[in-house]
C-alpha cells in the first residue's frame, strides 16, 4: 500500500526556500525560474481572455455596422470591355435614381445580363459585408496568439537558464575532478 502525502518540501518550488544542504544555488535558481514561468503562464490566461473579448466586441460591432450599411442590389450589364476581362459597364439602382460605373465580375457576362452586387449607403460598389460570426474566430485567434507567444517565451527562458546552469555545473564537476586527479585521488592534504 502506498501512502500519499502532501508535503510542500517535496515540491520543486520548495527548493527555493528549502534548508536541504544538498541543494545548490543552481537548483534554487532553476526552481525560481520555473516558478516565474508558471506564474507568468497563469497570468497570461486571463489576459488572453480579456484581449479576445475586446477584439470580439470591436470586430462584432464593426461587422454589424457593415451589415447595416451594405446591401445587395441587382445590376444590369450595359457594356462589355473588349479586352476580354471581367470588367463591365453596368447600372444599378440607388436611393435616388440610378448609378452607372465599371464593375469587376467573377465571371464573364453578356450585355443585358443581371448580376447581384453589393453597394454601400451611397450606392458605391463594395465587397459583401463580413458575417458577424467571423468576430468569434478573430477573438479566438488573438487569444491563442497571446498564449502561444507567452508559452514560447517562457519555454525559451527556462531552456536558456537551465542550459547556463548545466554548463556551470559541468565546469564545477570538471574542476573538482581535476583537483582530485592532481592530488592523487585524495581530498585532503595531510
Amino acid at each position: 500500500m502506498q501512502i500519499f502525502t502532501l508535503d510542500p518540501r517535496c515540491w520543486r518550488i520548495g527548493r527555493i526556500f528549502g534548508r536541504n544542504p544538498l541543494l545548490r544555488r543552481a537548483d534554487r535558481i532553476e526552481a525560481l525560474v520555473m516558478l516565474v514561468a508558471l506564474v507568468v503562464a497563469l497570468v497570461a490566461v486571463p489576459v488572453a481572455g480579456v484581449a479576445g473579448a475586446v477584439v470580439y466586441g470591436a470586430r462584432n460591432s464593426r461587422y454589424a455596422q457593415e451589415a447595416r450599411e451594405r446591401h445587395a442590389v441587382i445590376a444590369t450589364v450595359t457594356e462589355i470591355d473588349d479586352s476580354g476581362t471581367t470588367v463591365v459597364q453596368a447600372r444599378w439602382p440607388v436611393a435616388v435614381g440610378e448609378r452607372t460605373g465599371s464593375l469587376e465580375l467573377p465571371t464573364s457576362a453578356e450585355v443585358g445580363e443581371r448580376t447581384e452586387i453589393w453597394v454601400d449607403k451611397d450606392g458605391n460598389p463594395v465587397t459583401p459585408s463580413t458575417p458577424t460570426w467571423h468576430a468569434l474566430g478573430d477573438a479566438v485567434g488573438v487569444a491563442e496568439a497571446i498564449l502561444l507567444i507567452v508559452a514560447i517565451g517562457m519555454t525559451s527562458l527556462v531552456i536558456r537558464v537551465r542550459s547556463r546552469l548545466d554548463r556551470g555545473s559541468d565546469a564545477q564537476w570538471e574542476h573538482e575532478l581535476r583537483c582530485l586527479e592532481d592530488d592523487g585521488g585524495r581530498t585532503n592534504r595531510r
